[in-house]
């Protein structure tokens, strides 16, 4: 048996340029209010074992930055890294943030979804978001392509490159860009690492690329689950990996007996 973390997590897209998600405020006081544990904690899958995913998921070791090594904004309206916590200041920074961006009354929603459930703690921070759900066909032809109203959710990873992820997320002119992130900074940082051979001098700029979506949140990033995987001892060369070839597992796989 092996337990390993799922390379896919949850991801929320909104429309950055209307209102009110263009306001940084607000789409900080959204990452504030998920609760990552939450999320876990009600998953069939994990039963409460997992990781947090910053900009790459936290399977990829090598390349995902640490949660708790985020660069933190100075002030008390920073974004919270593990989500659940309470606020430095009594539980007032998710309100603070809504009366600066002019969301005193809380933030309404269309959200479009495959099955139900989103981020933790969304309803008791003022988040009415209000879940359509889509058919598989229906939404893999449209909400990941970004059409959607407002806000969309649904799973993101799958790739074996961890760089491929931010790629297909945050370039303009992706078709998995769902949420339209047009970051003329965020760009050039993504297309510097892919011209850098070193790979510690890489690994650093793909960290920075984690902080820097962070801090925009250019994405709601939920966590991976923690799975099991269970085989014979007579089936030899063979182990989980982090991808959907199955097939390719099988084939190198053989039965000692």
């Amino acid at each position: 048996m092996q337990d390993y973390i799922v390379v896919f997590g949850g991801i929320t897209w909104a429309k950055f340029d209307q209102d009110p998600f263009k306001d940084l405020r607000v789409r900080r006081a959204l990452q504030i209010a998920t609760n990552w544990r939450e999320v876990l904690e009600t998953n069939a899958w994990s039963q409460g074992r997992g990781a947090p995913n910053p900009a790459i998921p936290a399977a990829f070791k090598d390349w995902s930055l640490p949660i708790d090594q985020l660069r933190r904004e100075p002030e008390a309206l920073r974004l919270r890294p593990a989500g659940g916590e309470e606020a430095p200041d009594g539980g007032r920074s998710f309100e603070r943030v809504q009366d600066h961006a002019g969301n005193d009354g809380g933030i309404r929603a269309r959200l479009h979804r495959r099955r139900s459930g989103h981020g933790g703690g969304w309803k008791k921070a003022g988040i009415d978001a209000e879940i359509k759900l889509k058919e598989y066909g229906a939404f893999i032809s449209s909400t990941i392509f970004g059409k959607f109203d407002k806000m969309g959710g649904g799973l993101f990873g799958g790739w074996t490159i961890p760089t491929a992820i931010c790629i297909a997320t945050s370039l303009p002119g992706q078709p998995l860009n769902a949420s339209g992130v047009n970051d003329s900074k965020l760009t050039e940082m993504i297309k510097l690492q892919r011209r850098t051979f070193n790979v510690a001098k890489r690994r650093e700029m793909i960290y920075d690329i984690q902080r820097y979506i962070s801090q925009h949140v250019w994405a709601l990033y939920g966590p991976s689950v923690s799975a099991v995987a269970a085989w014979e001892p007579y089936v030899k060369n063979f182990g989980p990996n982090i991808g959907h070839d199955y097939g390719g597992r099988l084939m190198v796989a053989w039965l000692d007996r």
